[in-house]
């Protein structure tokens, strides 16, 4: 009695596996992410209330336009020089540029700390306007299908306290989203998009 290579478990993995093979998970559909280290998750797409959406795995704040590319950048670089953004990455090929060295004190393009950064309380007030901020400011291009470009902006820091022996701790703060929101409103605004 001869046995059938043809086993039933056998077929079924193989059948999966030509499935998995075959499903969509088109990286032309997706914004790289501007933080190069992030982990990816199952954490899907949030659409905020501008329109943009929020991605929770690096927090990026992420909307697209249909512009051309060096447009696009153009007007990404001009909107992050208006915040006077140094940038320590400017890296046209890769469509990432940003500042992964900020120091924010109390203000920052017109506004305090807390519009951008919640990083708790202190007996006196929010910490984001009291402390020294060591921000990271970052975006990433990303072309997708149909001549869209998908502009990812992700904005993060450390609250830190400025004054000598003072017994606070430093503060990991979150981002409020307004700050990459106000950049993409910006992008948007010179590209003359809606």
């Amino acid at each position: 009695m001869r046995s059938s290579i043809f086993h039933p478990a056998l077929v079924v993995l193989t059948l999966a596996g030509a499935l998995t093979a075959c499903a969509s998970n088109d990286p032309l559909d997706e914004a790289a992410s501007p933080v190069q280290t992030v982990t990816r998750t199952d954490e899907r797409l949030n659409q905020s209330a501008s329109g943009y959406t929020r991605r929770g795995e690096d927090g990026a704040v992420i909307t697209r336009v249909l512009a051309p590319a060096p447009q696009v950048w153009e007007a990404l670089k001009a909107a992050m020089e208006a915040r006077n953004v140094k940038f320590t990455i400017l890296d046209r090929p890769a469509g990432r540029m940003g500042d992964t060295a900020m120091v924010l004190m109390r203000k920052w393009a017109e506004h305090q700390g807390s519009y951008y950064f919640s990083c708790g309380q202190t007996q006196t007030g929010q910490r984001a306007d009291e402390d020294r901020l060591r921000a990271v400011f970052l975006a990433q291009l990303t072309r997708l299908r149909g001549d869209t470009i998908a502009v990812a902006v992700h904005l993060s820091a450390f609250a830190i306290p400025i004054a000598m022996g003072s017994s606070g701790a430093t503060a990991q703060c979150s981002s409020t989203g307004r700050g990459e929101s106000d950049v993409l409103d910006e992008v948007r605004r010179r590209l003359g998009a809606r």
